[in-house]
């Protein structure tokens, strides 16, 4: 699909806010897929739709959730910002017309990671949290290890996520965990 039509309707989507997220998301994500050899494109609109769900009131999430028979786990249910990125792949799907696979998995993992993450899962994920309007503490150490090394910064990215749900005394989806120990296995045992 065409970048300039997608932006055009997120714009309808989206507070301006978090249209700059999401257009910023998708710059750092082209940035990073040409960095790592995968396609800038693909990244470049995953990026762009990876939170077109978020703006979404919790009842229209409840309903489409419904409506497309969206499989929810225990966690998930008590957790509801954890509801955008399975509906955002739906919404990607249904109104964005995109069907590969990798760029709607890249969608449901941008908030929790996945056990076994692809290519473009971390740099969704990673693009998500270090894009300029990001300030979490340590933000800029992440996107310095960006630069030399994704599995390096993923994983990064996921401890200081993990710390602060830890700190504000959140549940924490066990997929983060996954993915955690995934990445963690990687980048010390290479």
């Amino acid at each position: 699909m065409d970048i300039d039509l997608i932006k055009l309707r997120l714009k309808k989507m989206l507070g301006d806010e978090r249209l700059e997220h999401s257009i910023n998301t998708s710059k750092v994500a082209r940035r990073l897929a040409i960095k790592y050899n995968y396609s800038a494109d693909k990244a470049e609109v995953a990026g762009l739709l990876h939170d077109c769900a978020k703006d979404l009131d919790y009842k229209s999430l409840e309903k489409m959730v419904l409506k497309y028979s969206i499989e929810l786990d225990g966690i998930i249910q008590k957790i509801p910002k954890l509801l955008h990125p399975l509906v955002g792949a739906v919404i990607a799907k249904k109104e964005f017309n995109i069907h590969d696979p990798v760029i709607l998995k890249a969608i449901k993992a941008h908030s929790t990671g996945a056990s076994q993450m692809s290519l473009l899962d971390k740099i969704i994920y990673l693009s998500d949290k270090i894009e300029p309007l990001r300030n979490m503490n340590g933000v800029e150490e992440v996107r310095k290890m960006a630069e030399k090394d994704l599995d390096g910064a993923v994983l990064m990215a996921l401890d200081k996520g993990l710390i602060y749900l830890i700190s504000k005394g959140s549940l924490i989806h066990p997929i983060s965990i996954e993915a955690r120990n995934n990445i963690l296995n990687k980048v010390v045992f290479v």
